[in-house]
């Protein structure tokens, strides 16, 4: 799955889906950014079936390769798409904020929902995330961070291919905080995650991750929240590792 979904699965359903929900910018846990010509398709689909397209952007910020391509929401001329996203992932996890944007005859049952759920959020919070946000200071965090977490990314990269290439193949992602890696050689997962944990390397195995039969075993490596440092002292461990398996 180079391109993300196919609109084809969807058109040989024997009854129409009525809404989707995807994660385009970055598709967890492959990392793969939606195509242009998929995201059009999905636009037309929605319209033609009468269904909503839940277009969850949840670390869009995070984008490492060129530009960051046209959400779903900015190209549906159709307002077929409801848009979520958070500052859990771009601010810190405490932060338990997020926001929607809806179609406007959404507006009025959105907000009945969101009511009777549990009122809201925390005045004081959403106020100083506001002041934040109009003070220009949350762009220029995301910047920061952008270039923080790409200087990770790529050590995380080279670290693996210097000591891990003979074992795992691993896909440098161009978007997101984790990288997919898959095993070579019939090695076993299972046994893998174990040991890392054993050594104090937390990784999390592809196979549970799937609905049906896994197509390929191997771990995500999550690579924002460490320094490089942390970063080259868990591949050693993991190498040294996958020499005694």
């Amino acid at each position: 799955m180079t391109k993300g979904i196919s609109v084809d699965g969807l058109n040989s359903l024997t009854e129409p889906a009525r809404a989707i929900y995807l994660t385009p910018s970055h598709q967890y846990p492959t990392g793969v950014t939606l195509s242009l010509d998929r995201r059009l398709a999905v636009v037309k689909w929605a319209n033609r079936y009468g269904a909503w397209i839940i277009e969850d952007d949840y670390d869009s910020e995070f984008h490492y390769e060129g530009k960051p391509m046209a959400s779903l929401q900015g190209l549906d001329t159709y307002n077929r798409t409801i848009y979520i996203g958070t500052f859990t992932k771009s601010l810190f996890p405490g932060l338990r904020i997020a926001y929607m944007i809806v179609p406007s005859e959404l507006t009025e049952p959105f907000t009945m929902a969101r009511t009777l759920m549990d009122g809201h959020t925390a005045s004081i919070t959403q106020l100083t995330l506001a002041k934040f946000l109009e003070g220009g200071h949350f762009g220029a965090y995301v910047r920061k961070m952008r270039s923080i977490y790409v200087a990770r990314r790529d050590t995380l990269a080279s670290m693996m291919d210097e000591y891990l290439s003979e074992y795992v193949t691993c896909e440098t992602p161009a978007g997101g905080m984790q990288m997919p890696c898959h095993l070579k050689h019939g090695i076993s997962e299972k046994e893998i995650a174990t040991a890392a944990r054993r050594a104090g390397v937390d990784i999390l195995g592809l196979t549970d991750l799937y609905a049906g039969p896994p197509a390929s075993t191997g771990f995500l490596m999550g690579f924002a929240a460490y320094t490089e440092m942390e970063i080259e002292d868990a591949v050693k461990k993991l190498a040294a590792i996958f020499r005694h398996v």
